[in-house]
């Protein structure tokens, strides 16, 4: 086995480096709290944030320390069962391929999340290792590898050999290499949603249940958006963060540019008294067409197959899981986890993703109004982001300077 070690570097900030406005975490000297950004009590401008999930929310409550006036606005609210931000658990990892800028976030974005776990007062984060599983060294894992480097994120390489003897509950055949990368986690995924819109809402920030279209514009600039009840609500800026609801609202601009597939997430029992695929005892997985989670609280072993639905209405489908994928997922555990072959799914999930063709997000301004910024795309990766990303769509909102390359990557035109 080749082990590879690199101390922890810092990293260059997505966007500029933290203004006057804001105040630093501050940490209590008896008990260890860290409390977050102080809040201004003078609004500089009311914004109105659509969708309340890992873009809108974080951007909702960064503005809101940023000492604006803030709505957040979601049809279902926070942490839904309809939510591409719900299910129980998402993962953080640096591994990113030769995507530089989203495994430096993804970076940054793990210490954001720890002190946001702090400053929450909630468990949030499991430390569970992410390995990543193929027959060779193919161009992307060389390539994660190069990435991993690059940060001095911690990683192993490991054999075949290596495999069976470091998780001999798992059975590596055609496998021939393991990259571990052990400092990845595992996010409880909607206490955390939830997590944030209580601190939003603590620090001043409205919440408000309730569906929001692009209402009346004027010179160039949307004045405000109409609420289920036919209310209006304006505002100085909008941010349309709705995820899978966002080529619904702006079907001309987003529907060709982002695809809704459905997928199905399975969670099997484990074997009476046996532990050994439960969190800590074994990592978030990846491979072909397959990843998934050990079981955390309890709740089973994950399975997600990669396929499903090409298209899927987040508001009207319903969420129940297709007897093909069960199949697929039970005949890749009697592979790849045996103990697991026969074992129960306790718990599912039908959820959506939000998906640009080439993955990457897309953080822009509306062509057709200069006060609206789009904010989506997430592509399956986008939650770890929440608290860096969302910092970066508030300065993009209020017309801030931020990082050159990561808005020309994240760019509408594109």
């Amino acid at each position: 086995m080749h082990r590879r070690t690199f101390l922890q570097a810092a990293s260059a900030p997505l966007g500029l480096a933290a203004v006057n406005r804001f105040v630093p975490p501050v940490t209590d000297p008896v008990s260890g709290s860290v409390s977050g950004p102080a809040v201004h009590t003078t609004p500089r401008a009311s914004v109105v944030v659509i969708g309340a999930g890992a873009f809108g929310g974080w951007t909702a409550l960064h503005l809101r320390e940023m000492g604006h006036a803030v709505t957040l606005l979601d049809a279902y609210g926070p942490g839904n069962s309809r939510a591409t931000s719900g299910d129980e658990t998402r993962q953080i990892r640096c591994g990113y391929g030769d995507r530089l800028l989203y495994a430096r976030s993804a970076q940054r974005a793990m210490v954001a999340w720890h002190e946001r776990e702090r400053e929450f007062g909630v468990s949030l984060l499991n430390p569970t290792g992410r390995l990543q599983l193929a027959p060779d060294w193919t161009p992307s894992l060389r390539a994660t590898q190069a990435t991993l480097t690059t940060l001095a994120v911690p990683f192993e390489a490991m054999t075949t050999d290596d495999l069976r003897r470091r998780y001999p509950q798992m059975n590596p055949e055609g496998m021939g290499v393991g990259l571990l990368e052990p400092g990845a986690l595992v996010i409880r995924a909607k206490q955390a949603m939830l997590a944030v819109s209580q601190a939003f809402q603590r620090k001043g920030g409205t919440l408000r249940i309730s569906r929001a279209q692009p209402g009346t514009t004027d010179g160039g600039r949307l004045v405000d958006v109409r609420l289920d009840d036919g209310s209006r609500l304006a505002a100085d800026s909008f941010v349309f963060a709705c995820g899978p609801w966002l080529p619904k609202l702006f079907p001309a601009l987003l529907r060709s540019r982002i695809q809704v597939p459905g997928r199905d997430v399975l969670y099997f029992g484990l074997p009476s008294g046996d532990q050994r695929l439960a969190f800590p005892n074994f990592p978030n997985y990846s491979e072909e067409r397959y990843y998934g989670f050990a079981s955390i609280d309890g709740r089973g072993f994950k399975v997600c197959p990669t396929t499903g639905t090409n298209s899927f209405d987040p508001d009207v489908d319903e969420r129940i899981i297709s007897a093909t994928e069960v199949r697929r997922a039970r005949a890749y555990l009697a592979q790849r986890f045996p103990s697991l072959a026969g074992q129960p799914i306790t718990e599912s999930r039908v959820c959506q993703l939000e998906n640009t063709a080439d993955e990457h997000f897309i953080i822009d301004r509306h062509p057709e109004m200069a006060n609206v910024m789009i904010a989506g795309g997430g592509s399956g990766h986008g939650f770890k982001h929440g608290p860096v990303i969302g910092n970066y769509i508030a300065k993009r909102a209020l017309g801030e300077t931020t990082d050159g390359d990561f808005d020309h990557m994240v760019r509408l035109a594109r």
